[in-house]
């Protein structure tokens, strides 16, 4: 039970609660019964306990991704920064028709965030592509900054 403004939204009030709406409970529980009672395991996917050593390695793990035809000659840049206990540092590496053609890293000081690395990554890319003085086509990859 929740004590509020009558102009609080039903969903704002189950976040705040903890509680799920009425409709996905019903759902979670006809799921629920469905697995358990009816052995209904074959039309339902879920997660079961399973020891340790049976799981799937994430390199063994099916990726799907798409890629575009390259063209002959094209540059993709690559960048990632990343921040640990050990340092902060940033890179960045460079493929042209496929091939790996270089990387550069760089070391950043300890008080430098991970957002810092990221960026400074893409600022190695972009004065990469603006040194090669190419008049092609260029991608460059980045993560996402969050």
């Amino acid at each position: 039970m929740a004590k509020s403004y009558c102009t609080v939204s039903h969903e704002a009030l189950c976040v705040l609660t903890g509680t799920l709406p009425i409709d996905l409970k019903i759902e979670q529980t006809v799921k629920i019964y469905q697995i358990t009672e009816r052995n209904d395991t074959e039309k339902t996917e879920f997660d079961k306990d399973m020891e340790v050593r049976y799981w799937q390695h994430p390199a063994e793990a099916s990726v799907n991704s798409t890629y575009e035809k390259e063209d002959k000659g094209s540059i993709r840049i690559y960048t990632d920064g990343s921040k640990t206990d050990e340092g902060v540092g940033s890179g960045i590496a460079i493929f042209e028709s496929g091939q790996y053609i270089k990387s550069i890293q760089r070391r950043l000081n300890t008080k430098c965030t991970n957002n810092q690395a990221e960026q400074l990554a893409i600022l190695t890319a972009l004065q990469y592509i603006e040194t090669t003085q190419r008049t092609d086509k260029k991608s460059q990859y980045t993560q996402t900054v969050k």
